[in-house]
């Protein structure tokens, strides 16, 4: 199984659950049939909230592949910053919800192509960066204190862009790779713990698992060719990073309205 379908299943289960929950603090207790009527309990104040989070993050080894069939070794994302807002709604007591925005920082992916065979050979680096929206679902856990442990899945989708980066073979640059940008489906699992503060602050820290989808560059030209202008004979089509894995620190201020 895929990790966007374990993801997937995990989004589904949580808000299956959390929907269980949400009837229950509604005071859906037994059928209409069983009860004649019912007379839902007083639910919290809806309330709205702000959100802003820090983030550094770490990244599974990537798969590169090159043309469709060259897979490179050697292949790393080095770690990254993150910085995101957002806007949230308290549907009970227990269970929230938010839309964020998170602008991932530049980071370098390499990979290693040294099959004989191939017309450029060499280690590909180039910059990624990102722009992540999520629609979040939480489930907080109720301590009675000002402790509150939660459990959290995102669905959304990213825009990664790849930016120009060369080919390093044995020290010497002989080809530079285009910049692209592409879009593909997020999701994140999360869980944490929030710290009520004073007058509505809460400082939020946690661990998240984001899926970031697949990124891809433009094409690799040769810099040097005899009768050529540099970067102007493209010799491979654009090395494609598969299924971008990050597992993050995050830590970030939430304030109510209440």
């Amino acid at each position: 199984m895929s990790i966007r379908k374990v993801i997937l299943t995990g989004v589904a289960v949580l808000t299956a659950s959390t929907g269980g929950a949400f009837a229950a603090d509604l005071g859906f207790k037994g059928s209409v049939k069983d009860d004649g009527a019912y007379v839902p309990r007083a639910s919290v104040q809806p309330s709205w909230y702000v959100r802003v989070d820090n983030a550094f993050a770490t990244y599974d080894t990537p798969v590169l592949i090159e043309d469709g069939v060259e897979t490179l070794t050697e292949t790393g994302i080095d770690g990254s910053y993150a910085l995101g807002f957002g806007i949230g709604h308290y549907f009970t007591s227990a269970i929230r919800g938010d839309f964020t925005y998170e602008r991932r920082f530049e980071t370098d992916v390499e990979g290693n192509l040294a099959h004989p065979g191939a017309t450029l050979t060499g280690v590909r680096r180039f910059g990624l960066e990102s722009d992540v929206f999520l629609w979040n679902l939480y489930y907080d856990f109720d301590t009675r204190t000002r402790f509150t442990p939660y459990l959290g899945v995102g669905l959304g989708f990213v825009r990664n862009e790849t930016t120009r980066g060369v080919v390093d073979d044995c020290g010497c640059v002989t080809g530079v790779i285009a910049g692209k940008e592409t879009y593909d489906v997020a999701a994140a699992l999360m869980a944490g713990a929030s710290l009520k503060l004073f007058r509505g602050f809460h400082l939020d820290a946690g661990y998240r698992f984001l899926y970031l989808g697949e990124a891809e560059t433009g094409a690799i030209s040769i810099t040097e060719r005899a009768g050529q202008p540099a970067g102007t004979v493209e010799v491979s089509d654009d090395p494609i990073v598969e299924e971008i894995h990050a597992h993050e620190f995050r830590i970030g201020l939430r304030y109510d309205f209440r």
